[in-house]
């Protein structure tokens, strides 16, 4: 009986010990929310008419994460900026590589959205609240992506899940307001709002956006823009206003705008 006893000690001695010497499961990559629904993932932004200063893009996907995308900088005769850009996740970063000589580093925080962005020697820094971008700043030392102010920044105020007001100012120029006014629609794809690139930091990169790097997507979409210009700049404030249509999926595949009597639309695939 004794000896029976000690042999099942052996066996489960050696058994804890065997369990004690496997290698720990490996950390998974990375899986970003991206900002739409999980049903369909926007494909491509293409801009048309005589509105300039936007990014038309083409995005891939692999097993629900974004790690391809084309951005095109959008004017109505060519497309005088242009590059590809692939993600590849590790599970506690992404890196991207760039066609050309565009080079892109992140740092992410603690819910894997982007803190640190340098773009060859330009520096970004972004801040978060409940998920979503509330400010962002950045120092440009190289000129990429088409002309910008050597500083910039912008903070950003929401109202029930839905941009209110963003404040945006270049060097130590007084800030230029935005406030929004969302529609009744809903973002289920998960657009971003058309003109406010710039205002939001990522110009030229809403590709990292997309790729649910820059926090989540507004709740509506936004149905006016009111921009109001400090005295110094010597512009008359104007609205923008936006509507949009939808395919029988409920998709927003269309956007339609004006901007002081020059007309844009914008077309999403999915």
């Amino acid at each position: 009986m004794k000896l029976l006893h000690t042999t099942a000690c052996l066996v489960v001695a050696a058994f804890l010990v065997a369990c004690s010497n496997e290698e720990p499961a490996p950390k998974p990559n990375l899986r970003p929310d991206l900002p739409g629904s999980t049903e369909t993932h926007i494909r491509s932004v293409v801009h048309s008419g005589s509105i300039e200063g936007s990014y038309d893009w083409e995005f891939e996907y692999v097993d629900e994460r974004l790690v391809g995308a084309k951005g095109s900088l959008y004017n109505p005769t060519s497309h005088e900026v242009e590059y590809t850009s692939q993600l590849t996740y590790t599970p506690d970063n992404v890196t991207i590589a760039n066609s050309g000589d565009l080079q892109m580093n992140v740092t992410l925080d603690e819910n894997n959205f982007i803190e640190t962005l340098t773009v060859n020697k330009d520096e970004y820094r972004f801040f978060y609240a409940d998920g979503r971008l509330i400010a962002w700043e950045k120092t440009l030392k190289d000129i990429n992506f088409g002309a910008e102010a050597p500083h910039a920044r912008g903070a950003i105020e929401y109202k029930d899940g839905d941009i209110a007001i963003i404040t945006y100012s270049e060097n130590n120029d007084d800030p230029t307001y935005y406030h929004c006014t969302p529609s009744s629609l809903y973002n289920t794809n998960g657009l971003l709002p058309e003109t406010l690139s710039k205002q939001m930091g990522c110009f030229g990169f809403e590709h990292l956006y997309y790729a649910g790097l820059l926090g989540k997507a507004t709740k509506h979409l936004v149905r006016a823009i009111q921009i109001d210009f400090p005295e110094e700049a010597k512009r008359e404030d104007y609205q923008i206003e936006f509507s949009y249509s939808t395919n029988r999926e409920e998709q927003t595949e269309l956007c339609t705008y004006n901007i002081n009597g020059e007309a844009a639309s914008v077309n999403y695939t999915y």
